[in-house]
């Protein structure tokens, strides 16, 4: 069995994330699950693999001024799970 490739997530996609699908290591996201809806600016796959398990997304919440205001740096950066991300595409 072959693992399917990592899936392409255009920036502007909007992500709805379950409590299980996202994670930040260095925050203690596990202590208050919840679910995240945030809009993608990239999706980081440089260096992983077909078999990663989650890589490192960077965007916006879904609540965040960036589409009327001036352009800022993303307001989140998360760990998403490879499968939460198949299940998008």
């Amino acid at each position: 069995m072959t693992t399917p490739p990592l899936p392409h997530i255009p920036p502007g996609t909007v992500l709805t994330l379950h409590s299980a699908d996202w994670y930040h290591p260095e925050k203690a996201s596990h202590d208050n699950p919840h679910n995240m809806v945030i809009v993608v600016e990239k999706v980081h796959t440089d260096g992983a693999t077909a078999t990663a398990v989650s890589v490192w997304v960077t965007g916006h919440t879904i609540t965040c001024t960036w589409p009327t205001s001036e352009s800022h740096p993303p307001c989140v950066e998360l760990r998403v799970r490879v499968d939460a991300l198949r299940r998008t595409v």
